[in-house]
């Protein structure tokens, strides 16, 4: 669906314009300059044990372990680039993120986070604000997309060995 124009100058210097779908709106902030790209990837070669990750740069990577239902990889990069966003706005850096989730993985390793815990959700976590309100939006579109939330759940911690679960405290918090 094209949705918005688009005018630039062309080569010559003359008014152009040309009209960009809705896809291309949400990855572009300037014309011609990409910002995010979503790819999906075997889970085996994420970053580390994670379903979703997001990878800063020019532009910025997310990737998404391969699923069968396009609906669920769609939610999985909806998460990624709200978070990565909101830990940009909050000044929370992919290594702060990355390094904490490792560790959290390290302490389930050696027992102590149950297999359905989320790095995320952790009291600890330097991005647990900008993780939750992901999971909140995650959860309303997938509502939308008429995604069983149980059927997700159970897919990706067929991945991850762990369910995706919405951090309760978030839903009734004021932020």
């Amino acid at each position: 669906m094209l949705t918005k124009r688009d005018e630039s100058l062309d080569n010559a210097g003359h008014k152009s314009f040309r009209w960009l779908s809705d896809r291309q709106i949400l990855v572009r902030r300037a014309i011609g300059r990409v910002k995010f790209v979503v790819s999906e990837v075997p889970h085996r070669k994420q970053r580390y044990e994670t379903v979703g990750d997001w990878i800063p740069g020019k532009p910025v990577a997310v990737r998404v372990s391969k699923m069968k239902d396009e609906r669920y990889v769609f939610l999985v990069a909806l998460h990624e680039l709200i978070e990565c966003e909101l830990c940009k706005m909050k000044g929370i850096s992919d290594g702060r993120v990355v390094g904490f989730d490792k560790k959290f993985e390290r302490e389930r390793s050696m027992g102590l986070h149950e297999k359905w815990e989320e790095p995320g959700d952790d009291s600890r976590a330097p991005y647990r604000k900008e993780h939750q309100f992901a999971t909140m939006v995650e959860r309303m579109v997938a509502q939308k997309l008429a995604v069983r939330w149980p059927d997700y759940e159970k897919t990706v911690t067929a991945l991850s060995g762990r369910p995706k679960t919405v951090a309760r405290q978030m839903v009734t918090s004021r932020n």
